[in-house]
């Protein structure tokens, strides 16, 4: 699933400028840009609590009470994620030492463009930060042309969510604004969601100035199916993944007798009832793929090979191959379990690694919004037992103040205890 990196070659100079442009300009640049890429000034840059409340007020109840279902099953699957810390016992008098989670001070959460937003992400970028303990949550969503502000859906999914406040802007501009601040836009630690090729390159360049949550590009899916698996359903679910983007990767494993062209002619004939479904159809075409596998063991191996966003075992007993996959943001399995549930609603992240980049990450977690201070306390008697070794491995390191330091520690007490 590795993408080329020439792919990102003209994104990343178009990124280069605009993070040069925010850096320079602040809220300034974040006006312009949004103008040259969206087509529209935005109406207020930042948007708090009173704005996304109003917007929940207007949404429709079917749909509000649509997100807030989301919100508590997403809430549900992450909170036993949320981090503990632990304590070891070092020699025989009391000294100790540990890990304490601490939880980021202030996130940044992107969410795509797109005519009605994606509240989706909103609620999968929010809720574990908050769960992490995350002090303020900051959202990030490009304006519509309409009313120079994000869809009332994005707004109302911030609201259900608990994000602090929405950053009107999109693209490398909003990475930049949240990673290097503004004259209005406080700078946060860390930048998670997913994006286009320019929202990436945006997050390569910052790396080191603010964390992110890694490569979240194209979607991708790999289709394991055996006789259980209706060919309808295969279809549906290739289908599912080449709508998000012309780049989008949809694989099908087949691991029984099954006439591969009626599966082509299944898609094409449930693509034509969609809005998009020239787009749907071009990216199957362009990356779509049904290949032939002796078993379901041997789709495994390629799955871990490819390591793709999305793993779904549409096979009779999946449950007996699900540890076998080890390179996959998720896996889906059986016949009956649709990878959309999991981008919507039975409650795990949709935020995936994509590009092959599965290989060393999952998915988003509460885990990405912690990082874990170690602590050390050593207690008097126990200071030269542990001081010795240290002394000899430091000099080995030709670093001798240090094992100066710890000889002057027992020395002292030495001398104290006389």
């Amino acid at each position: 699933m590795a993408r080329s990196p020439a792919a990102l070659e003209k994104p990343t100079a178009v990124a280069r400028e605009v993070v040069a442009q925010v850096a320079r300009e602040g809220d300034a640049a974040l006006f312009a840009l949004a103008e040259r890429f969206d087509g529209v000034r935005p109406a207020r840059l930042l948007l708090g609590r009173d704005a996304l409340e109003e917007a929940l007020l207007r949404l429709p109840l079917a749909l509000a009470d649509a997100l807030r279902f989301a919100a508590r099953q997403i809430e549900a699957f992450h909170r036993p994620q949320v981090p503990v810390g632990y304590e070891v016992s070092l020699g025989s008098v009391g000294s100790t030492a540990g890990q304490t989670p601490r939880a980021l001070d202030r996130v940044g959460v992107y969410v795509p463009g797109g005519p009605a937003g994606y509240p989706s992400s909103v609620l999968m970028g929010v809720i574990p930060a908050k769960l992490a303990g995350v002090r303020e949550v900051l959202v990030a969503t490009p304006p519509s042309k309409v009313t120079g502000l994000p869809p009332d859906a994005v707004l109302a999914a911030s609201s259900i969510a608990g994000a602090d406040e929405v950053l009107v802007a999109g693209g490398a501009q909003a990475i930049a604004g949240m990673a290097l601040g503004t004259e209005s836009v406080r700078r946060v630690d860390k930048v998670v969601g997913p994006g286009n090729a320019y929202v990436t390159a945006a997050k390569l360049l910052l790396a080191d100035r603010v964390g992110t949550d890694g490569i979240a590009g194209p979607s991708e899916v790999l289709v394991v199916a055996d006789a259980s698996l209706a060919t309808e359903h295969l279809a549906a679910e290739l289908l599912a993944q080449a709508e998000h983007d012309p780049d989008a990767v949809a694989i099908g494993v087949v691991v029984d007798d099954r006439d591969l062209g009626r599966v082509v002619e299944a898609a094409e004939a449930r693509a034509r009832s969609f809005p998009r479904s020239r787009q749907i159809l071009e990216s199957f075409a362009r990356n779509g793929w049904l290949v032939k596998a002796p078993s379901v063991a041997y789709a495994v191996d390629l799955a871990n090979l490819l390591a793709p966003e999305h793993v779904v075992l549409g096979v009779g007993q999946a449950r007996a191959y699900a540890y076998a996959i080890r390179n996959a943001g998720c896996v889906f399995l059986g016949p009956s379990t649709t990878a959309p549930m999991g981008d919507y609603s039975a409650g795990t992240n949709h935020v995936l690694p994509t590009s092959g980049s599965a290989r060393w990450r999952g998915g988003l977690s509460v885990r990405d919004f912690v990082k874990f201070v170690s602590f050390l306390e050593v207690r008097e008697a126990d200071a030269g037992p542990l001081a010795a070794p240290a002394s000899e491995i430091a000099r080995a390191e030709g670093f001798f103040a240090h094992a100066d330091a710890l000889a002057s520690r027992v020395t002292s007490q030495e001398a104290v205890s006389r």
